[in-house]
């Protein structure tokens, strides 16, 4: 596989950025025998989570090496704290990965741009963020992955209501003032991503808007849309499971299964061991056509 470290000035953000390509190769060293392909390569544009950046996935994983069995190439760009929304108070981040990020690696490399070719996935943040895309943009992508994650949509309702996971720390007893201090400063840290990128406040909900996952999935099918096929993983000790189990509820109770949507979960944590380990099967899953 070549490996590409990427500048370019955005026109969307209006400033520099960076984003990392991995590239089928006919030939490889000695350890691997890549999968050949002729013309234009089938591409994962892979997404960041919270605290993450380009670099992640393949820093963290052996995505390179799971990609090239495939004959898959791989994007890898950044979107930093934003939800991979269009920013209330900040810059366009859905629009620069939705449409930028594509035109500029399709004009750079070998990259199709045929629908059953395209894919998309992420982690945590990263995977409510190509879930959003693809179910926005249903047309451009044959399939979807999310790791470690559900609809952050519901995040601010579970602020409305209390449920932050953080609110209650001062009643149990075995909770120490350190992990109190931080309890909170996650929660402030979490409202001020919610205010950033939604301008929200409390009580107002971002539920049946174009940030919702649901809403985006309703609307495709009412439509009529090519649906894209859905994959989804979760590590049964991850903080995320009930909103995982929330989100898996949602796409079971769909008549007919129109997403072809497939959950999984298994021991694991909120971490790169699990992600290692699922993103090559997510990229096993992906109808590539070898």
């Amino acid at each position: 596989m070549s490996f590409v470290q990427l500048d370019f000035y955005s026109r969307t953000l209006g400033f520099d950025c960076q984003l990392n390509v991995v590239l089928p190769e006919e030939k490889q060293g000695v350890g691997f025998i890549p999968v050949p392909r002729q013309g234009k390569h089938p591409v994962l544009y892979l997404l960041h989570g919270t605290s993450g950046d380009h670099t992640d996935w393949e820093r963290w994983t052996s995505v390179e090496r799971y990609a090239a069995k495939r004959g898959l190439a791989v994007v890898m760009p950044a979107g930093q704290l934003s939800s991979y929304s269009n920013m209330a108070h900040g810059e366009n981040f859905f629009d620069y990965i939705a449409y930028e990020v594509p035109e500029i690696v399709k004009d750079a490399f070998p990259i199709s741009d045929a629908r059953e070719d395209t894919f998309i996935g992420g982690l945590s943040m990263g995977s409510y963020g190509a879930l959003k895309i693809a179910l926005t943009l249903p047309e451009n992508y044959a399939a979807a992955g999310a790791l470690s994650s559900g609809n952050h949509a519901y995040h601010p309702e579970r602020f409305n209501q209390g449920l932050t996971g953080f609110a209650n720390m001062s009643q149990v007893s075995d909770v120490t003032k350190a992990d109190q201090d931080k309890g909170i400063f996650a929660q402030n840290v979490m409202e001020l991503r919610f205010k950033l990128c939604w301008d929200w406040e409390r009580g107002k909900s971002v539920l049946n808007t174009s940030e919702d996952w649901e809403w985006l999935a309703k609307r495709d099918i009412s439509e009529g849309r090519p649906l894209p096929k859905i994959y989804h993983a979760i590590g049964t000790e991850d903080h995320n499971y009930q909103e995982a189990t929330r989100a898996r509820k949602f796409f079971e109770s769909l008549e007919g299964n129109p997403f072809n949507y497939e959950y999984h979960e298994a021991p694991g944590q909120h971490n790169w061991e699990f992600w290692d380990e699922w993103v090559e099967k997510f990229i096993n899953w992906l109808p590539v056509s070898l």
